[in-house]
């Protein structure tokens, strides 16, 4: 049986690519509207879109005064056609590796390699199936940390589909507690879960950043993984260092190379420091650490 979820998007259409600055701020202005974003090139390099997805209408005056201080911009609320969404996410999704991990589709007959952890994902309604650079990058971190470090309580804030949530639990052998804001996003990474044979190892909940009940009586985290955009990474940076064990480690991501600066200043505010990076593409992830003693800060 088809599944489908209604969908509206928040469409801003310009005639000309927008300086970094401008296209920053207009993403960060639209992003407060849907639960995910794209934001492109057309016509052969000649415009500019940016486009919000919501499972609920976007009040038109509340998107138009958003963008009011920063021009006169004319965005469009519009309804998207209605689509099998699951079968859609299928398509053109090979499997593919991600350090020792390897993932595929429902849709994959094969068999995963022996010597790789194999995860079947399925996006659903939620994102995040791996293959954008920001998933990949935070799976590469959590090897590499995972070859000198033995996890034990590990935290993933905005699992989505639960893709880093299964990764840690499988590749460190560990109960992981696995949190998301979106309804839709728990219970597709509940089924995820299921279909992975993780559910008594990776706990699923829903919570708005670190405030659940149980999130917060679980404190402190050795490994906290956070991949969500720039902005949300920067409003979290006080909970993520109340949570945070000390010495443990934090791998964040969904920012892009020009935003590490903000990110990162956020959180050497709250007193974590950057243990390392990666870059992949136009996109960063930042491994920060709760010193276990009192550390002067330096930016590397």
């Amino acid at each position: 049986m088809p599944y489908t979820v209604p969908l509206w998007s928040v469409r801003l259409e310009l005639d000309a690519k927008p300086v970094e600055h401008t296209r920053l701020a207009l993403e960060n202005a639209l992003e407060p509207f849907g639960a995910a974003m794209s934001s492109f090139e057309t016509d052969n390099g000649k415009g500019w879109l940016i486009e919000v997805f919501s499972e609920t209408k976007p009040a038109p005056g509340d998107v138009a005064a958003a963008l009011r201080p920063l021009g006169r911009y004319k965005p469009e609320v519009v309804r998207v056609p209605d689509k099998d969404w699951l079968a859609e996410s299928r398509k053109g999704l090979p499997e593919f590796r991600a350090g020792p991990f390897f993932f595929y589709g429902s849709h994959f007959k094969g068999k995963a390699p022996r010597n790789l952890i194999g995860l079947e994902i399925d996006a659903g309604i939620a994102f995040g199936t791996g293959r954008h650079e920001t998933t990949r990058g935070c799976l590469l971190a959590i090897a590499r940390l995972a070859k000198t470090r033995k996890f034990k309580k590990p935290l993933d804030v905005g699992t989505g589909t639960g893709i880093l949530a299964f990764g840690i639990a499988r590749l460190c052998n560990v109960n992981v507690l696995a949190a998301d804001n979106d309804a839709h996003a728990v219970r597709v990474a509940r089924e995820n879960a299921k279909v992975n044979k993780l559910t008594n190892q990776v706990r699923i909940l829903r919570s708005d950043g670190y405030r659940a009940k149980a999130i917060r009586h679980g404190a402190p985290y050795d490994l906290v993984t956070a991949n969500i955009l720039a902005n949300p990474l920067i409003q979290l940076a006080p909970g993520l260092a109340r949570v945070l064990a000390k010495d443990g480690r934090a791998v964040l991501s969904g920012l892009l190379r020009e935003q590490e600066k903000d990110v990162l200043a956020a959180h050497e505010a709250a007193g974590l420091t950057l243990d390392f990076r990666l870059r992949l593409g136009d996109w960063s992830v930042l491994v920060l650490r709760r010193p276990a003693r009192r550390e002067s800060v330096k930016r590397q």
